[in-house]
């Protein structure tokens, strides 16, 4: 005689609640996650109405940084040339400014200056004392 296997059927596991755990810890990740604040740059825009400052060639330090080297202008020294950053920041603490906060560094790029060149420059005249800084591109 020949036995017939009953053939058993799987279970099949309930997944209705598969979304609300994968939703819980989606929550729980996103709560316990910790986020860096990076410091950017500290830049206050002028407002819509204010009229532009006029400044006094004299108190005006032109930096133009170009692509392999800083160029430093004033009316009272002329120009002068820097082969790179470290040459400019010793030579820019070593500059005696009078009446600082009334100076404005305008930093100046040309369109092939890489970015952090720019900001090397924007850090050095910030470590320098200025207060007013204009940052525009070489047109």
């Amino acid at each position: 005689m020949i036995k017939l296997k009953k053939k058993q059927e799987l279970e099949e596991i309930s997944a209705a609640s598969m979304s609300d755990i994968a939703f819980l810890l989606l929550v729980f990740f996103m709560v316990t996650a910790v986020f860096f604040v990076k410091e950017g740059l500290n830049i206050s825009l002028p407002r819509k109405q204010s009229e532009p400052q006029p400044f006094l060639r004299k108190n005006v330090y032109e930096i133009l940084v170009t692509q392999d080297k800083f160029k430093m202008r004033n009316s009272s020294f002329g120009t002068k040339e820097f082969s790179d950053l470290k040459e400019f920041r010793k030579e820019l603490n070593a500059m005696e400014i009078p009446d600082l906060p009334n100076k404005l560094a305008l930093i100046v790029t040309t369109g092939d200056t890489k970015y952090g060149k720019m900001l090397d420059a924007l850090s050095a005249v910030q470590l320098r004392g200025f207060e007013k800084i204009s940052v525009r591109k070489k047109q």
